[in-house]
């Protein structure tokens, strides 16, 4: 069987900040208690084109650990991807504004694989597909992160291992893998106002034996309720994004990403992504917003 690698789309999120601790265990629960889910689109208009779905749990933090639970879902063509995994999170304190996080991501995933979906010419059998089949591999990731109030910094990787896709059916050696992921992440705060913050954002990817994939994005936050932003990265897509948070912590997102130029081998079809946020510990955010709205009022 010829080598064979499917990029996950999950590197590529428009909302990828909110979306860190799924390729990185040592960003759980850094935002408080929460539940994410996140829908990316993409390619609208093409069969078969992938769909990523997230849901996260952030659990309320006991003492210095941080724990939380995520559940993907990565489809494209005949492959169907779900993922489930649990994250522990510790937290060092180095002073009074800076803390290092250290995390392990345990758990697995099943591709469910539809051979039977594909495209035929012929109606005899294909004996390359034979060793074709779904299959589940487990799966261990750790990360580190550097907390400031000003910046961050982070590294990790949801898998340390890579697995075969397929086993040896004694006529053919199957070369396919899953590739370990390994995940490097920036983002600084400037205050412009009382009011206004910049946020960059930069996601570094790097992929054994294929092109490193980079990332940036740049969002306008005003008062922590209204973001606006855009992002850009070396796949040639560019993408416009927005969200909306209420004073009990509810929040919404919607992004639109796009190819710029006009490639002849690239599929020139716009993303659509959906973003929602709960925050579980709302009652202490209210009373912090209307802390803030008194002190701004005075």
């Amino acid at each position: 069987l010829l080598p064979y690698t499917l990029l996950s789309q999950q590197s590529s999120i428009i909302f990828s900040k909110a979306n860190l601790s799924v390729f990185n265990p040592a960003f759980t629960g850094l935002e408080g208690p929460s539940l994410i889910l996140n829908s990316r689109l993409q390619w609208i208009g093409i069969d078969d084109a992938p769909r990523t779905n997230y849901f996260l749990y952030h659990l309320p933090a006991k003492k210095n650990v941080h724990l939380g639970v995520s559940a993907l879902n990565d489809r494209v063509f005949i492959e169907n991807k779900t993922y489930l995994n649990v994250d522990y999170n510790y937290k060092l304190q180095l002073n009074e504004e800076r803390s290092i996080y250290l995390a392990i991501k345990a758990g697995g995933f099943y591709n469910n694989i539809d051979t039977d979906r594909i495209p035929r010419i012929f109606n005899e059998a294909n004996p390359l597909l034979s060793a074709v089949e779904s299959y589940f591999n487990p799966m261990v990731g750790v990360g580190f992160t550097l907390i400031d109030p000003n910046f961050f910094i982070g590294l990790g990787t949801p898998n340390l291992f890579n697995s075969k896709r397929f086993q040896n059916n004694g006529d053919l050696e199957p070369s396919a893998q899953d590739l370990t992921l390994f995940h490097l992440t920036g983002g600084y705060t400037f205050s412009i106002n009382d009011k206004l913050n910049l946020n960059p954002l930069i996601i570094y990817r790097a992929l054994s034996d294929l092109p490193n994939f980079v990332s940036g994005n740049v969002s306008l936050v005003y008062q922590e309720k209204i973001s606006v932003g855009t992002g850009l990265s070396n796949n040639d897509n560019i993408s416009v994004f927005f969200s909306s948070k209420n004073k009990n912590g509810f929040q919404l997102g919607y992004g639109y990403e796009f190819l710029r130029g006009s490639s002849k081998i690239a599929i020139n079809k716009p993303t659509h992504e959906i973003f929602l946020k709960i925050n579980l510990d709302n009652k202490e955010d209210s009373e912090e917003n209307e802390e803030k709205e008194e002190e701004s009022e005075k």
